[in-house]
């Protein structure tokens, strides 16, 4: 089981296509100030109920990806990231980050991850309107810096209107290539979150396809992996929500795929599935199993319909 836990929406960036819809802080007491404000709406966990899920993670046989926003921008969260590392085997934790205020401290958690995952659309020079300007630029040298420090980072490419192109592709892995860096993943983009009402932006089920095999004929250093959204489009992998991964929001609701998100970051209708560290997290992984169909999984992911 694959747990993505976003522990906040407060984020160094405001992407127009974000799927949490997260919420733009300009610095670090401004992610302080905006994180108070999300616990006083309850629409984030205070620290004890936090260390309380990851508890009840820690003591399931799970691998966790912590996401966000950025879940390393934050204090209470910086704090949970290096209590997780105390706690599980370094096999079993993922960060998904940006590249804003790298320091030691940071540095010291990540040594103790196996992957740390960062967002690279594309390179310098190339317009891509959905990411703020240096977006691309600050992961690059992160990244680089990371990579000195032997840790394990890796880069992750969306899918889209603004990324297909064979020419981006090609720069970027050559980039991964040069740098050394073990793994580039592959995902299709969902229309979720503040990104719902962006369908243009994805291209018919043939272009995809066409793409993934001009991918695999790219040969060098850096192993180019598929994600579960993109195999489902080669009929390999079925939706695999609840049965394999879950997501886990900042107020502590569990819904069956963590991609399944509205416009306010609500699960979609049918996926929300419980609450932590409330619910048991057996026992709602059955009641949806059961009760959702996950069990029959529909050959088609169920949010991008393809």
């Amino acid at each position: 089981m694959y747990v993505i836990w976003n522990l906040t929406r407060v984020c160094p960036w405001n992407c127009s296509f974000c799927c949490v819809s997260a919420i733009f802080a300009n610095d670090k007491v401004d992610a302080e100030i905006k994180c108070a404000k999300e616990i006083s709406h309850r629409r984030q966990l205070i620290f004890d109920e936090k260390i309380q899920v990851l508890q009840i993670l820690a003591s399931q046989d799970v691998k966790i990806d912590f996401s966000g926003g950025d879940p390393l921008f934050c204090e209470d969260d910086i704090k949970i990231l290096e209590k997780a590392v105390s706690i599980i085997p370094a096999e079993k934790i993922n960060v998904s980050m940006t590249g804003i205020s790298l320091n030691q401290r940071k540095i010291d958690i990540l040594k103790k991850v196996g992957k740390v995952e960062f967002t690279l659309d594309n390179l310098p020079g190339i317009i891509n309107p959905l990411r703020p300007k240096g977006y691309n630029i600050a992961t690059m040298e992160v990244m680089m810096q990371l990579l000195k420090y032997g840790v394990n980072a890796s880069a992750v490419t969306t899918l889209h209107k603004y990324t297909m192109s064979k020419e981006n592709l090609t720069a970027i892995y050559k980039w991964l290539c040069e740098n050394k860096v073990k793994t580039w993943s592959i995902l299709k983009f969902y229309p979720v979150g503040r990104g719902i009402k962006t369908e243009y932006l994805t291209l018919s089920k043939n272009v995809y396809l066409e793409i993934m095999e001009f991918l695999r004929g790219l040969k060098g250093y850096t192993n180019i992996a598929f994600q579960h959204s993109m195999r489902v489009l080669e009929n390999v992998y079925k939706c695999h929500a609840a049965v394999e991964t879950v997501g886990v929001l900042p107020d502590g609701r569990v819904t069956a795929c963590a991609w399944a998100l509205d416009e306010k970051c609500n699960p979609l209708e049918n996926f929300y599935i419980g609450k932590l560290p409330e619910d048991d997290f057996d026992d709602m992984l059955k009641k949806a199993r059961r009760n959702m169909g996950y069990q029959k999984r529909p050959d088609f992911c169920r949010i991008t319909k393809q």
